[in-house]
């Protein structure tokens, strides 16, 4: 029988790097814990070991007494993993499909964990940087989705119409001032920054302090994917062997 005539490879309508399910399988694990199995003083405990709490690094207030030595180390990273409600959760998990799917495909499982992860402490980073006396804490995966958004602006938003969902990952990296003078990208960065923008001024008002938006860990984490992703990509050859 030759090569011409075997069936074609079928392909899976729904193509989510196994690594991206993961994480957000994972996300909802955290939550559903929390809401389902921890008594209220367990989750409070969750929150001021595992929540990034600025003010905590230098001792504002006698809530940071109760936390665990090691909890200023890892909340910078362990933040993430936390949400406020399903709400919350469902965002970020949306978001982490659509632009994490690309990157994953790109980066491979490894490259986008390791991206991922300092995705999430870029934006506890400047989080921090602007809050250095907060006490509130601050939580979820917005700052690591929001690195894969600048990741893909760097390679499939400027693709996108011509090429197949699937082919995305291989698309060609385009430097900072070319993804800067492509509409598509330029319209969706102005967008992300607006739309903070908005949220820095007004999220209080319109969630309530409680409801407050992290746009700091949304820009800190964005900058990094959109600058930074280039010290992590290594397929930029397979697009001329592949088209």
């Amino acid at each position: 029988m030759s090569g011409e005539s075997r069936p074609p490879r079928s392909v899976s309508p729904v193509n989510v790097p196994g690594i991206v399910l993961a994480l957000i399988a994972i996300f909802a694990g955290i939550h559903w814990l929390r809401t389902s199995w921890l008594s209220p003083e367990n989750d409070v405990w969750t929150l001021v070991n595992f929540a990034l709490i600025p003010g905590c690094y230098s001792d504002l207030d006698q809530i940071c007494a109760l936390r665990e030595s090691w909890a200023g180390l890892i909340s910078p990273l362990s933040h993430a993993f936390l949400h406020g409600d399903w709400t919350h959760f469902a965002t970020n998990a949306v978001w982490l499909l659509a632009f994490g799917t690309p990157v994953a495909r790109r980066l491979g499982t490894g490259g986008f964990l390791i991206f991922s992860a300092l995705g999430a402490m870029a934006g506890a980073a400047l989080f921090y940087a602007l809050n250095p006396t907060l006490i509130q804490p601050m939580i979820g995966a917005s700052g690591a989705v929001s690195a894969l958004m600048g990741g893909a602006a760097r390679f499939a938003l400027g693709s996108m119409g011509r090429l197949q969902s699937s082919d995305l990952a291989y698309a060609p990296r385009l430097s900072i001032r070319q993804s800067l003078s492509d509409r598509t990208i330029l319209f969706f960065i102005l967008i992300f920054f607006g739309t903070n923008l908005l949220l820095g001024s007004a999220g209080g008002a319109i969630f309530g302090e409680a409801g407050a938006i992290a746009w700091e860990a949304h820009v800190g984490g964005f900058l990094f994917g959109f600058l930074g992703f280039a010290l992590f990509d290594r397929r930029q050859h397979i697009w001329q062997e592949r088209f």
